[in-house]
């Protein structure tokens, strides 16, 4: 099952009193604090207009050219939106300070990962995966990491994700091996309103990972309906030839959104659209200072307007969050930022 409990999973005894200290200093003061008062509207190009975004469709099949050309749109738009946040996370001096260690944990004793060959394309075979969902990121000196919606019975997905592993002798990358499951927990459409909150098969939006520089790690950050409700989910991957660690839930609401993830050392954040958000979206992001163990704050980003498709960027102390602003439906969407510094 999920784990929802303030500690993000459950503590292993020998780690407990260090988790129990990291949880009451988080209560005494936050994690993070804004250092924009307001969020901050910029004059970039939204990633919702260049390339204009494409609502996901769940009779979209993988393998067809139009779910090409439209995986290779949403690709830009994330590696753009990505780039404008470049600057403003360079420009903080937080982001030239290293975040000490708090209270981070060993692996957990995980089963071993499979390794069934998945082919030595340039993506791993699949042939339930949903169109426009496969999410790449290069794990320096070790290989590459997908992770991917897969179709099951019912409208339900499942949250896959496969390694492809450097072969430093011969120079080349092997096959990839998986598929390791991350989170097969979806429910799929429980009533007639399930298309409305997003919840119905592959139309839904792309997980998010991000591989650490530092410590190798592997992060994922999505949205699913679990058997307590839609919610915002986070799980991570400390050793690449184990399964994943239980996902954690970041936050439940009402309906799915998307959610993306970003990572540096112990620093992990998670920016996301609230799942609460009713006449409008708002922005959110989650902050661990523990490598993901556990996420101590989750800070309100965006303001009085509707603000969707939240990307984030992290570095020493710094956190940057960025989205697209839209007052009305019939206005251009505006790319709005705020930063953050981590204490």
């Amino acid at each position: 099952m999920h784990l929802t409990a303030r500690f993000s999973r459950r503590p292993r005894p020998f780690a407990f009193v260090a988790l129990a200290t990291a949880a009451l200093a988080a209560c005494e003061q936050p994690a993070a604090t804004w250092l924009d008062a307001e969020p901050v509207a910029t004059i970039m190009p939204s990633p919702l207009a260049y390339p204009q975004f494409t609502p996901y469709d769940s009779t979209l099949r993988e393998g067809t050219p139009e779910a090409a050309f439209l995986l290779t749109q949403d690709q830009l738009r994330e590696l753009g939106a990505v780039t404008l946040l470049a600057s403003p996370l360079d420009s903080l001096a937080e982001s030239r300070v290293t975040l000490g260690t708090t209270a981070s944990l060993p692996p957990m004793q995980m089963a071993p990962a499979p390794t069934t060959s998945l082919g030595d394309a340039e993506a791993p075979l699949d042939s339930l995966r949903c169109a426009r969902s496969l999410r790449l990121a290069v794990a320096p000196g070790r290989g590459r990491v997908a992770v991917w919606w897969q179709r099951a019975s019912g409208g339900r997905v499942h949250l896959a994700a496969a390694w492809r592993d450097s072969i430093a002798a011969e120079g080349r990358l092997g096959a990839w091996r998986g598929p390791i499951m991350v989170d097969t927990l979806d429910q799929g459409p429980r009533d007639a309103q399930a298309s409305d909150r997003g919840a119905y098969g592959c139309a839904r939006p792309a997980p998010s990972v991000a591989v650490d520089s530092l410590n190798g790690y592997v992060h994922v950050a999505y949205a699913l309906t679990g058997p307590e409700g839609p919610g915002v989910f986070y799980a991570h991957q400390m050793d690449p030839r184990a399964a994943f660690e239980p996902p954690v839930a970041i936050l439940y609401g009402e309906r799915l959104g998307h959610a993306r993830v970003a990572s540096h050392g112990e620093l992990v954040a998670v920016a996301y659209e609230d799942p609460n958000g009713r006449s409008r979206v708002i922005t959110s992001v989650a902050i661990s200072r523990t490598a993901g163990h556990l996420f101590e704050d989750r800070l309100t980003a965006s303001g009085g307007t509707s603000a969707s498709d939240p990307y984030v960027v992290v570095r020493g102390k710094a956190v940057v969050v960025g989205w697209s602003d839209q007052p009305s439906p019939n206005t251009a969407p505006v790319f709005t930022l705020r930063r953050a510094v981590v204490r």
